[in-house]
Protein backbone atom coordinates (compact mmCIF):
# COMPACT_ATOMS: atom_id res chain seq x y z
CA UNK A 1 0.00 0.00 0.00
CA UNK A 2 2.42 2.12 0.89
CA UNK A 3 4.22 1.59 -2.41
CA UNK A 4 1.18 2.53 -4.42
CA UNK A 5 1.10 5.81 -2.06
CA UNK A 6 4.80 6.77 -3.07
CA UNK A 7 4.41 5.79 -6.51
CA UNK A 8 1.38 7.92 -7.23
CA UNK A 9 2.95 11.21 -5.42
CA UNK A 10 6.12 10.88 -7.43
CA UNK A 11 3.68 10.52 -10.45
CA UNK A 12 1.89 13.64 -9.59
CA UNK A 13 5.29 15.71 -9.04
CA UNK A 14 6.58 15.02 -12.44
CA UNK A 15 3.55 16.26 -13.94
CA UNK A 16 3.39 19.61 -11.97
CA UNK A 17 7.92 19.94 -13.03
CA UNK A 18 6.35 18.92 -17.15
CA UNK A 19 2.97 21.57 -16.69
CA UNK A 20 5.54 23.99 -14.96
CA UNK A 21 8.29 23.88 -17.87
CA UNK A 22 5.55 24.16 -20.32
CA UNK A 23 4.00 27.51 -18.97
CA UNK A 24 7.20 28.87 -19.27
CA UNK A 25 8.13 28.02 -22.23
CA UNK A 26 4.93 29.69 -23.79
CA UNK A 27 5.27 32.75 -21.61
CA UNK A 28 9.13 33.37 -22.09
CA UNK A 29 8.81 36.46 -24.77
CA UNK A 30 10.06 36.11 -28.18
CA UNK A 31 13.88 37.57 -28.87
CA UNK A 32 13.00 40.98 -30.37
CA UNK A 33 14.35 40.62 -34.36
CA UNK A 34 16.90 42.81 -35.45
CA UNK A 35 15.66 45.39 -38.02
CA UNK A 36 17.71 45.21 -41.19
CA UNK A 37 16.14 47.30 -43.10
CA UNK A 38 17.49 50.88 -43.98
CA UNK A 39 15.98 54.16 -44.77
CA UNK A 40 15.97 54.28 -48.87
CA UNK A 41 16.79 58.09 -49.73
CA UNK A 42 16.23 59.21 -53.16
CA UNK A 43 19.93 60.14 -54.87
CA UNK A 44 21.03 63.44 -54.73
CA UNK A 45 20.42 64.67 -58.58
CA UNK A 46 23.85 65.25 -60.81
CA UNK A 47 24.28 69.06 -60.86
CA UNK A 48 25.77 68.39 -63.98
CA UNK A 49 22.11 67.37 -65.36
CA UNK A 50 20.17 69.92 -63.30
CA UNK A 51 17.38 72.13 -64.94
CA UNK A 52 16.88 75.02 -63.35
CA UNK A 53 14.22 76.83 -64.98
CA UNK A 54 15.25 80.84 -66.49
CA UNK A 55 19.03 80.06 -65.51
CA UNK A 56 20.54 77.01 -66.67
CA UNK A 57 20.44 73.64 -68.32
CA UNK A 58 22.68 71.16 -66.93
CA UNK A 59 26.44 73.27 -67.47
CA UNK A 60 24.73 76.03 -69.62
CA UNK A 61 23.34 78.76 -68.42
CA UNK A 62 21.36 81.32 -69.98
CA UNK A 63 23.46 84.73 -70.80
CA UNK A 64 26.23 82.35 -71.54
CA UNK A 65 28.15 83.69 -74.65
CA UNK A 66 28.64 81.07 -77.59
CA UNK A 67 32.58 80.67 -77.07
CA UNK A 68 31.85 79.50 -73.90
CA UNK A 69 29.15 77.19 -75.00
CA UNK A 70 31.17 75.47 -77.30
CA UNK A 71 34.16 75.37 -75.11
CA UNK A 72 31.90 73.69 -72.38
CA UNK A 73 30.15 71.41 -75.20
CA UNK A 74 32.88 71.12 -77.81
CA UNK A 75 32.01 71.87 -81.48
CA UNK A 76 28.20 71.88 -82.24
CA UNK A 77 27.78 68.80 -84.60
CA UNK A 78 25.26 71.02 -86.84
CA UNK A 79 24.05 74.70 -86.56
CA UNK A 80 23.22 78.21 -88.59
CA UNK A 81 23.62 81.59 -88.29
CA UNK A 82 21.75 85.20 -89.52
CA UNK A 83 21.30 88.41 -88.75
CA UNK A 84 22.85 88.12 -85.52
CA UNK A 85 21.47 85.29 -84.49
CA UNK A 86 22.98 81.36 -84.22
CA UNK A 87 21.22 78.18 -83.58
CA UNK A 88 23.85 75.28 -82.70
CA UNK A 89 23.18 71.61 -82.14
CA UNK A 90 24.59 68.74 -80.64
CA UNK A 91 23.57 65.52 -80.84
CA UNK A 92 24.35 62.34 -78.60
CA UNK A 93 26.61 59.35 -80.09
CA UNK A 94 24.87 56.82 -81.06
CA UNK A 95 24.75 53.37 -78.57
CA UNK A 96 23.12 50.64 -79.84
CA UNK A 97 19.79 50.74 -79.83
CA UNK A 98 19.66 53.60 -77.80
CA UNK A 99 17.72 57.03 -79.47
CA UNK A 100 19.91 59.68 -80.01
CA UNK A 101 19.31 63.08 -78.18
CA UNK A 102 20.16 66.94 -78.32
CA UNK A 103 20.88 70.28 -77.06
CA UNK A 104 20.31 73.15 -78.93
CA UNK A 105 20.92 76.71 -77.82
CA UNK A 106 19.78 79.43 -79.55
CA UNK A 107 21.80 82.61 -79.20
CA UNK A 108 21.73 86.39 -80.26
CA UNK A 109 23.53 89.13 -80.04
CA UNK A 110 22.53 92.68 -77.32
CA UNK A 111 21.88 95.27 -79.96
CA UNK A 112 23.97 96.55 -81.45
CA UNK A 113 26.72 96.64 -78.29
CA UNK A 114 30.29 95.76 -79.12
CA UNK A 115 32.00 93.50 -79.04
CA UNK A 116 29.48 91.44 -81.31
CA UNK A 117 28.91 88.35 -78.99
CA UNK A 118 26.24 85.89 -79.19
CA UNK A 119 24.71 84.94 -75.98
CA UNK A 120 22.56 81.58 -75.09
CA UNK A 121 18.60 83.11 -74.85
CA UNK A 122 17.04 79.46 -75.15
CA UNK A 123 18.26 75.59 -74.64
CA UNK A 124 16.85 72.90 -75.09
CA UNK A 125 16.90 69.22 -74.49
CA UNK A 126 15.12 65.98 -75.18
CA UNK A 127 17.07 63.57 -73.18
CA UNK A 128 15.52 62.43 -69.69
CA UNK A 129 18.94 62.36 -68.02
CA UNK A 130 18.30 66.28 -67.30
CA UNK A 131 15.64 67.23 -64.49
CA UNK A 132 14.22 69.75 -62.29
CA UNK A 133 14.04 70.29 -58.90
CA UNK A 134 10.92 68.55 -58.62
CA UNK A 135 12.28 65.51 -60.93
CA UNK A 136 10.53 67.01 -63.86
CA UNK A 137 11.74 65.41 -67.28
CA UNK A 138 11.13 64.26 -70.65
CA UNK A 139 9.03 61.33 -70.01
CA UNK A 140 6.87 63.69 -67.52
CA UNK A 141 3.06 63.85 -68.22
CA UNK A 142 1.84 66.87 -68.42
CA UNK A 143 -0.65 66.58 -64.95
CA UNK A 144 2.89 66.05 -63.06
CA UNK A 145 4.33 69.42 -64.55
CA UNK A 146 1.26 71.16 -63.50
CA UNK A 147 1.66 70.30 -60.35
CA UNK A 148 4.73 72.42 -60.06
CA UNK A 149 4.37 75.00 -63.06
CA UNK A 150 1.77 77.29 -64.31
CA UNK A 151 2.07 76.22 -68.00
CA UNK A 152 -0.03 76.99 -70.85
CA UNK A 153 -0.05 76.20 -74.62
CA UNK A 154 0.54 79.26 -77.41
CA UNK A 155 1.44 77.05 -80.22
CA UNK A 156 2.11 73.60 -81.63
CA UNK A 157 3.61 71.66 -84.41
CA UNK A 158 3.66 67.98 -86.09
CA UNK A 159 6.37 65.98 -85.21
CA UNK A 160 7.82 62.89 -87.57
CA UNK A 161 4.31 60.79 -86.91
CA UNK A 162 2.13 63.62 -87.83
CA UNK A 163 0.97 64.24 -83.98
CA UNK A 164 0.87 67.54 -82.65
CA UNK A 165 3.04 68.78 -80.46
CA UNK A 166 1.64 71.60 -78.21
CA UNK A 167 4.18 73.81 -76.13
CA UNK A 168 3.42 74.51 -72.82
CA UNK A 169 5.11 77.95 -70.98
CA UNK A 170 5.72 79.27 -67.97
CA UNK A 171 7.21 82.58 -69.07
CA UNK A 172 7.37 83.78 -64.91
CA UNK A 173 10.12 80.76 -64.14
CA UNK A 174 11.51 80.77 -67.35
CA UNK A 175 10.37 76.63 -68.60
CA UNK A 176 8.87 75.53 -71.45
CA UNK A 177 7.62 71.81 -71.90
CA UNK A 178 6.98 70.60 -75.35
CA UNK A 179 3.68 67.98 -75.13
CA UNK A 180 2.76 65.29 -77.15
CA UNK A 181 -0.86 64.01 -77.89
CA UNK A 182 -2.82 62.08 -77.31
CA UNK A 183 -0.77 60.82 -74.44
CA UNK A 184 0.24 64.08 -72.87
CA UNK A 185 3.47 63.31 -72.18
CA UNK A 186 6.70 66.02 -72.26
CA UNK A 187 9.24 65.29 -74.81
CA UNK A 188 11.71 68.14 -75.15
CA UNK A 189 11.70 71.18 -72.48
CA UNK A 190 13.75 74.69 -73.21
CA UNK A 191 14.65 76.89 -70.57
CA UNK A 192 14.78 80.82 -71.43
CA UNK A 193 15.15 84.65 -69.82
CA UNK A 194 12.39 84.60 -67.06
CA UNK A 195 11.27 88.31 -68.64
CA UNK A 196 11.36 87.62 -72.33
CA UNK A 197 7.82 86.61 -74.23
CA UNK A 198 8.84 84.11 -76.43
CA UNK A 199 5.63 83.32 -78.07
CA UNK A 200 6.72 84.68 -81.06
CA UNK A 201 10.59 83.49 -80.73
CA UNK A 202 11.12 80.11 -79.60
CA UNK A 203 13.98 78.04 -80.34
CA UNK A 204 14.01 77.90 -84.15
CA UNK A 205 14.27 73.91 -85.21
CA UNK A 206 12.87 74.16 -89.03
CA UNK A 207 9.53 73.35 -87.49
CA UNK A 208 6.31 75.19 -88.64
CA UNK A 209 4.78 76.12 -85.28
CA UNK A 210 1.39 76.64 -85.65
CA UNK A 211 -0.29 79.04 -82.65
CA UNK A 212 -3.25 78.13 -80.43
CA UNK A 213 -6.26 80.66 -80.33
CA UNK A 214 -8.26 80.81 -77.49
Amino acid sequence: MLKSILTFILALLLVACETKTETAAVQQPESPQADTTQAVTAPAPDSSFMIVPGVSMGQIRVGDTSEKVTATLGKPDSGDAAMGKALSVWVSKKQNAEPQHTVSVFFSRNGTEMPANLFARQIRINSPVFKTPEAIQTGSSLAAIRQHYRVAPFAYYLNKQQQRVYIFDDQAQGIAFEITTPDSTCTAITIHDKTKDITNSYIPLDLELIPVTN
